[in-house]
């Protein structure tokens, strides 16, 4: 099993949202600049360490107007990433075609740093949460048709032997034939999480890796069957272990009192604050309010979405329980790991989470490190049938 670093990079110095009534886009709070830079610096540094101490990935994703996640960019973090390091993956697990305006660009910029780190990108196409879309004004209604014609042009964009032109939905050009072409042949791995049958039926069809983040180990048992039942039955081939990631929030300590005492408390600012706040402004703006008012808190925390409630609610037992976070000894966290593997049907790729909410760089950096030393050893052979 392979195991892969992924970062939010979250804006920390949001306070209890329940304190302000604020959530998502976090207008109640002031950006400081010199802190948001130092974040940058650490977290950089942070997926920087991780490379060094031979994690087989480092993952980027994508948010807007969000201290949840300071990546607006997602190709800016990668191209820094790719100076800091020699040999290791570079995966977004989030790099939003629906919100382009002009996805072509997309499948450009793409192309350029699968060149410049010759070959180590992983794109993935997620289609996005709402927030992204009330952020950028397009209709979540047109998510999916915006997100699937977006997606056929990149891919088109990257193979296409000959100029061509494209008059689609969203979408018309006119001659398109980019420079550089990808390093990779034909194009970068994709990589695209599932969670609705639609979804699911469709990186199944293009025989796309999925995987899920956030859930329970019951939901992704349910989820990856439906996608090797798709496969299998309607598509005609067989999904493996490399086909599924899944993503988990993990800290690695002495003993598992002194992991849940330097953790915890990182957990719930991360999710009852940072995720909470998320969810509450997104049920805001479905309510059509954009952005929140405070005066009808109530009625947004009512109608949250089930893991915004979850995570409004955080509790480290539950979350503990429901395999969504992992916090222990070594020896614990490799348990968890193959009794997920073996409840999921198997999967190919752990994304470990391993800096959240407001946790400080020296407790990353000892969690990357006692994870790569003591817990890496033995996931690599998870899966493996010739251990």
């Amino acid at each position: 099993m392979e195991t892969f670093a992924f970062h939010l990079m979250p804006y920390q110095d949001i306070d209890n949202i329940t304190e302000k009534k604020s959530a998502w886009p976090w207008i109640e709070h002031e950006y400081d600049p010199e802190k948001g830079a130092q974040y940058y610096q650490d977290y950089l540094g942070q997926l920087e360490y991780a490379a060094e101490l031979g994690f087989d990935g480092i993952g980027v994703n994508e948010h807007h107007f969000n201290a949840y996640g300071l990546q607006p960019g997602p190709n800016i973090t990668a191209s820094n990433l790719a100076a800091r390091t020699d040999d290791t993956t570079i995966a977004f697990f989030g790099n939003l075609p629906a919100l382009r305006e002009n996805p072509i660009r997309l499948a450009e910029e793409l192309a350029m740093l699968d060149n410049i780190t010759e070959g180590r990108i992983i794109s993935g196409f997620p289609r996005g949460i709402p927030s992204e879309y009330l952020a950028y004004g397009i209709d979540m209604e047109e998510s999916r048709s915006r997100f699937e014609e977006a997606w056929d042009l990149i891919i088109k964009s990257w193979t296409a032997d000959e100029p061509f032109d494209w008059d689609g939905e969203h979408f018309q050009y006119e001659n398109v034939y980019i420079w550089p072409r990808p390093y990779q042949d034909p194009h970068p791995p994709l990589w695209m999480p599932a969670e609705s049958e639609e979804s699911l039926r469709f990186t199944a069809e293009k025989q796309v890796p999925t995987g899920l983040v956030f859930q329970p180990v019951e939901t992704i048992t349910e989820k990856f069957g439906e996608y090797r039942q798709y496969a299998e039955d309607d598509y005609g081939w067989s999904p493996s272990d490399e086909d599924f990631s899944v993503m988990r929030a993990i800290y690695v300590a002495e003993t598992m009192e002194k992991a849940r005492e330097e953790a915890e408390p990182h957990l719930r600012k991360f999710y009852q604050t940072l995720t909470a706040g998320v969810h509450i402004g997104v049920s805001a703006g479905m309510m059509g309010d954009q952005p929140y008012d405070p005066e009808k808190w109530d009625e947004y925390v009512e109608q949250l979405h089930p893991h915004g409630e979850f995570a409004f609610n955080y509790d480290f037992e539950e979350f503990q329980e429901y395999g969504e976070t992992i916090v222990g000894t070594p020896e614990y966290v490799v348990e968890q790991l193959e009794k997920q593997y073996e409840a999921v049907g198997g999967f190919g790729r752990i994304v470990g989470q391993f800096h959240f909410g407001d946790l400080p760089d020296w407790k990353v950096r000892k969690n990357l490190r006692l994870y790569a030393d003591e817990v890496k050893p033995e996931a690599d052979k998870i899966g493996d049938v010739n251990p």
